[in-house]
């Protein structure tokens, strides 16, 4: 996590190397902190929204690893005894990740109706924080990732059909995978709660219900998990979590939701699905039996789109054509953002925006790109990281140079057609470098960008009933 970040986690997470990891209760008594203490240079609401601002980093490093870890499973490398069960797990993982995108939008939920700022950021490659559970990383399933991923997930009290054998076993895997205590996810948002039902802390004219029509809701986002979608165990309906807020009873309960969802034993709902601790308990042990058989991509660890080598550790993707494509997939995650950013900025009100349909489009583009991003990773798990073709490249997921964006309206969709010129270039040159299957999606890809780009220019640049008005030149892409 950041230094700027983990400056300020001391009151509550020691950040020495002997409480390194540790869960948030042992590190506070490490620290001499108690839940009435403020750290210095914050308020408690401006605590509350860095605190919530960690919280999004967290479900934003963990949906990513969680998408990486199942794009190493199936393949025709999985012997044909074990693909029902691999194509199960990648499945589970896969819902669960999706499930991480609805808790980390939720979380945003909360953070505007306190009036903070929307925070989409988090680290790339590996750091080490007593906050974050472990270490951030990009790596194919392992018996050692699966139990880090059951720990950082876990309740407090585990399960009755856990022994404590097991539950060692797993615990020190996930500490000789991680280098480090890891440590739960669900002790951040208790923490939270504490501090949002606390009104001398949080008093009610913080809470801005005028904020929830800008709020991502369930009815956006949720309703195409359906029928098992989201990776659970059961085939019950899906409960994907995507909560609206408009005070604080509402905001506290999304969070304990969330929280649940991530940690319960069994996360009890209306279809009584299991928990993400639940279901990655019942992968860590199906793998685990037969790990050495399965056959897992050989995915490179902390993959990067190559450019100026800063210092950052990872793998450089250096294979021509994964290259081409790992700097795509790059900026098709910077689209997404921008887009999941832009969708905080627009009512589902009509009457509160600049035209009808606008929030609809910007939503329609974030699954767009959600797609368009899978697309890419099947291709780069199966090219090469360099000429050697024994290690794959994977998507790397790196993070945009900034995260700051526009004020004006305008300039926002501006933004748009900027990253849309440059895949559209970027495609180009995949085009002319490759053929095959490869080729014929980079161009069709290419002519919904190019569709793309004529729809949000319409939108840019309407002229008012009687004025003409000539849109900018975009002839570099058409």
């Amino acid at each position: 996590m950041r230094g700027r970040i983990a400056r300020h986690l001391g009151a509550i997470a020691a950040l020495s190397t002997a409480t390194r990891g540790a869960p948030l209760a042992a590190a506070a008594m490490a620290t001499k902190a108690t839940p009435d203490d403020l750290p210095a240079e914050f308020s408690w609401h401006d605590y509350a929204v860095f605190l919530l601002s960690v919280a999004a980093e967290i479900e934003h490093s963990l949906m990513v690893q969680y998408l990486y870890a199942a794009y190493s499973l199936g393949g025709p490398q999985v012997p044909v005894e074990h693909r029902k069960a691999a194509l199960e797990w990648q499945r589970i993982i896969l819902g669960i990740a999706k499930e991480e995108m609805g808790h980390l939008v939720t979380v945003q939920n909360v953070i505007k109706l306190i009036g903070g700022a929307l925070h989409l950021d988090r680290e790339d490659y590996p750091w080490i924080s007593g906050f974050y559970p472990y270490a951030f990383t990009l790596e194919p399933l392992s018996q050692k990732s699966l139990a880090k991923y059951v720990v950082a997930e876990s309740p407090e009290t585990w399960p009755e059909d856990v022994s404590s054998a097991e539950r060692q076993t797993i615990e020190d895997l996930a500490r000789e995978d991680a280098e480090q205590d890891v440590a739960r996810v669900g002790a951040l948002y208790q923490r939270i709660r504490e501090i949002l039902s606390d009104r001398d802390k949080i008093p009610d004219a913080m809470f801005h219900p005028e904020t929830y029509p800008f709020q991502a809701s369930w009815d956006e986002w949720g309703r195409g998990y359906a029928a098992g979608a989201r990776g659970s165990t059961s085939k019950t309906a899906p409960d994907v979590l995507v909560l609206c807020a408009s005070s604080r009873t509402e905001a506290v309960a999304a969070l304990a939701a969330v929280a649940e969802q991530g940690e319960a034993v069994t996360f009890i709902a209306a279809d009584r699905e299991d928990s993400h601790f639940s279901r990655f308990l019942e992968v860590y042990r199906g793998f685990s039996k037969i790990a050495s058989e399965v056959g897992v991509l050989p995915l490179a660890k902390d993959p990067r789109a190559p450019g100026i080598d800063a210092g950052a550790s990872g793998a450089v993707i250096e294979h021509p054509k994964a290259r081409l494509w790992a700097a795509l997939f790059n900026l098709r995650y910077r689209m997404l953002l921008s887009y999941l950013a832009h969708a905080y900025r627009l009512s589902d009100d009509p009457a509160q925006t600049m035209g009808p349909g606008r929030r609809g489009q910007v939503i329609n583009r974030i699954f767009g790109e959600m797609y368009h991003l899978k697309s890419i990773a099947g291709l780069l798990v199966q090219l090469p990281l360099k000429d050697d073709p024994g290690e794959r490249a994977g998507p790397p997921f790196q993070m945009p140079y900034t995260l700051s964006f526009p004020a004006a309206e305008p300039d926002f969709w501006q933004l748009h057609l900027d990253l849309l010129a440059a895949a559209c270039a970027q495609l180009t040159t995949i085009c002319r470098e490759m053929s095959g299957p490869g080729r014929a999606y980079a161009e069709s890809l290419q002519r919904a960008d190019r569709q793309t780009i004529v729809e949000i220019e319409t939108i840019l640049y309407a002229a008012p009933a009687g004025v003409s008005r000539q849109p900018r030149s975009m002839g570099s892409v058409r």
